[in-house]
């Protein structure tokens, strides 16, 4: 039996009096990479959100989000360590405007981590993590928007990475890439997979049967089915699973 990242329970979440996500409960395995597919407007970059508490002034969301045995929907839970634990790569690449070594270290400076050897030693292993170092070690010092599009999407991921999650979210994270970026953030992911939990959010299904190992569709809100991948593409138990598979909808 896999061993269980995180778990939704009946999970909603609404803008004011619009339902976007409605009583959705799944099971991500752990050291594995879950993708969420389904229409614009399903709900599946809402409720990636949820999961790190993105919505939190913009949403209400109801339900429970377990990770390591607590709710983390309570409102007690302290945000700033959770987005440390569970991180975050949104889809337009987001380096902050510094250094490529000051983009690493953010997020360990900001929990007050303030030892140079330390520091070093996450930035490399961070940036080699996210298949980056090779093209930056020389660079460290650059500003971050001088890279390619590609690459800040790594940086965006060694930034990630370097606070050391149990679990990374990724909101479309290749949609605004060219096809060989793309290709470089996939066998990213899929070495990171060794050591994180991964739940992306795709509108590319050749991206999701390439690079997830389970598949989650989702529709208006609702999840329809979360199966392996290869059942999910190959043998879909709803009809609206192989509808929207097969371009017949969505």
């Amino acid at each position: 039996m896999e061993k269980i990242a995180l778990e939704l329970k009946n999970v909603g979440v609404a803008y004011g009096d619009k339902q976007v996500v409605k009583n959705v409960s799944m099971k991500f395995p752990q050291n594995q990479i879950s993708a969420l597919i389904g229409a614009s407007g399903s709900g599946k970059s809402t409720l990636l959100r949820s999961i790190n508490r993105m919505n939190d002034d913009l949403a209400t969301v109801t339900g429970e989000i377990i990770f390591e045995d607590i709710n983390i929907n309570d409102p007690k839970i302290n945000v700033y360590r959770l987005r440390r634990q569970i991180g975050m790569v949104f889809q337009q690449p987001t380096p902050f405007p510094m250094s490529i070594y000051d983009n690493v270290v953010y997020g360990l400076r900001l929990a007050g981590e303030k030892r140079k050897d330390i520091l070093d030693q996450r930035v490399e292993e961070s940036l080699k993590q996210a298949a980056l170092w090779d093209e930056v070690k020389d660079s460290l010092h650059s500003n971050g928007s001088s890279l390619s599009g590609g690459q800040q999407q790594r940086l965006c991921i060694a930034r990630t990475l370097a606070t050391k999650p149990e679990i990374i979210l990724m909101d479309e994270p290749t949609s605004a890439l060219d096809p060989i970026s793309t290709s470089q953030i996939e066998q990213t992911m899929l070495e990171l997979r060794k050591d994180y939990t991964i739940i992306i959010v795709t509108h590319n299904m050749q991206q999701a049967s390439r690079s997830s190992d389970w598949t989650a569709f989702m529709h208006q809100g609702k999840l329809v089915e979360f199966n392996k991948t290869s059942e999910i593409f190959i043998n879909p138990q709803k009809q609206q699973t192989s509808d929207y598979l097969s371009g017949k909808f969505g």
